[in-house]
Parts: C-alpha cells; structure tokens; sequence
C-alpha cells in the first residue's frame, strides 16, 4: 500500500509540474539541445571571409577569432557572439559579410535555441 501511495503522489507531483509548463519546457530544452550542433552547422561564421578582407595586422581579426571560437565553442555565449558581431560590423569592410551571417534566419535560429536552453 506504501508503494501505491508513493507512485499516485509521484503522478500527482508530475501531473502539477505539467500544468505549470516545466515538464513542456524540459522536452523544449532536450529538443533544442539535440538541435543544437546541426544549427550550428548552418549557422557556421565565415570566419575565412572575414580574415580575407582585412589585410594582415589588423585589429580586428582577434576578434573574428574570438568570435569564431564563441560560435564554435561548447557553451557558446549568445551575448557574447552578438556583441563580437556587433563589434566586427563597425569596420566597413566586414559589415556587409557580418550582417550576412548576423541576419541569416539559420543563424538566428541558432542565438535563440542558445537562449532557449540557457548555455
């Protein structure tokens, strides 16, 4: 009879989680972290074109890296990559490649799953 009582308090419990949203907003979660290495995929920074149109020494291109790595790292930081982008945009010779990526709906995807799964 205990064991009875346990499990109909374990639904009971669950049940209550669902009605809040929490048991949806885990299947999100888990969803959007399956997803996650095939958005970044498609949402891969051309960090080559990048490097390409700014001649050597630049400032800028520890910057791309830095952002190449966010992007490609375990935990990438959404703010981070949005205020490397952001950063790389105020050189004329990059904002056109940038705002490409940026505005690409592939790599919005990818900030908002970031978002959506909190890493």
């Amino acid at each position: 009879m205990n064991d009875r009582n346990s499990q109909s308090d374990l639904r009971s419990e669950i049940e209550g989680a669902d009605d809040t949203g929490l048991v949806a907003g885990e299947e999100l979660i888990t969803q959007a972290q399956t997803m996650l290495p095939l958005l970044r995929e498609q949402a891969a920074l051309p960090h080559e074109d990048l490097h390409a149109a700014l001649p050597e020494g630049h400032d800028a291109h520890a910057t791309i890296d830095k952002l190449h790595a966010e992007v490609s790292g375990a935990s990438p930081n959404p703010r981070a990559i949005e205020e490397h982008a952001g950063a790389l945009r105020a050189f004329p010779e990059l904002e056109a490649i940038v705002a490409g990526w940026w505005e690409n709906p592939r790599t919005q995807q990818f900030i908002q799953t970031l978002g959506q799964i909190g890493v």
